[in-house]
């Protein structure tokens, strides 16, 4: 695993607090060859309204900027060997700190067939995770979703609207179960602010069956995932659900299992919710008996 640390050359990018373009290019293509991937990400955004506005907040952004940069180091020291003394395997990956284009926060990719996860400081500071806590909960979730591909051998075709809905809930899933796995804590959530674990608990039964409902209509579930959605005014609860669904599958079956599970199984454990996920404290045992896998 490699860092790479964008944040000493990103200051380069604004000329009197004002955004540059030009030098951004220059700054993105001495980091890493993503230019073409980023700029074609926010394509369809129109960059003077959506895009701007959010990069030229960067400079003025004074403590928390630093906040972020403190964050991201402390939790990148040592980050290969507490990963291997949990899981026992890590994907072979750079974890990239760097100014983006609006992006992501986090972002897991491949870039020229390297597996990368990109942090867009931006997006960072928009979303206030400048803190340790919210900064491990970013990097060990996209570094999840890293180690499920790696280790997942099982194909799925993904061409509905209903399939990707399953595969979304539960790929979540796991990247929020090695989230808790690595910090050590299965109550972990770093999306839990102003009652939201609280409030996901108190409804679940409630969310699964609408969820659920949408899978067997085709809807999107675009509302349970991402800062930018809501559902009932609550962002990332598909997150949850997702967590709740790959836990007890880690406590029914073990996570090499749970790893490898498909759309029909994914679509089965969420048609059985009202027996399986109504929330009484019991999956907070889950994953007591881990192994380590290795690839």
């Amino acid at each position: 695993m490699r860092i790479i640390d964008g944040f000493g050359g990103a200051s380069g990018c604004f000329k009197d607090r004002r955004f540059c373009k030009s030098k951004w290019d220059e700054y993105i293509d001495g980091l890493l060859p993503v230019r073409e991937l980023l700029e074609a990400d926010v394509s369809s955004y129109v960059f003077e309204r959506d895009v701007l506005p959010v990069l030229e907040q960067v400079p003025l952004s004074g403590e928390k900027l630093y906040e972020l940069y403190s964050s991201f180091e402390k939790v990148t020291e040592g980050l290969e060997e507490r990963i291997r003394s949990v899981v026992g395997y890590v994907p072979e990956c750079d974890v990239v700190l760097y100014l983006g284009l609006c992006n992501g926060a986090g972002w897991a990719t491949s870039v020229k067939g390297r597996k990368v996860v990109l942090l867009g400081m931006e997006k960072i500071l928009e979303l206030r995770w400048t803190d340790e806590r919210s900064m491990a909960g970013l990097v060990y979730h996209e570094l999840g979703h890293l180690w499920h591909f790696a280790l997942r051998k099982t194909e799925t075709v993904l061409d509905s609207p209903a399939s990707r809905g399953l595969w979304q809930l539960y790929s979540e899933g796991v990247a929020m179960y090695f989230e808790q796995l690595i910090w050590g804590d299965p109550d972990f959530y770093h999306q839990d602010r102003n009652g939201w674990l609280a409030w996901c608990r108190k409804n679940q039964d409630r969310l699964f069956r609408e969820y659920l409902r949408r899978i067997k209509s085709g809807e999107s579930v675009q509302e349970f995932f991402g800062d930018w959605c809501s559902f009932e005014e609550h962002s990332d609860v598909g997150y949850y659900l997702g967590t709740v669904l790959v836990r007890r599958s880690v406590a029914k079956s073990g996570i090499q299992r749970t790893l490898q599970l498909t759309l029909a199984e994914i679509l089965a454990l969420l048609g059985n919710y009202e027996t399986d996920f109504i929330y009484d404290g019991a999956y907070n045992e889950c994953g007591k008996d881990w192994h380590p896998v290795e690839a």
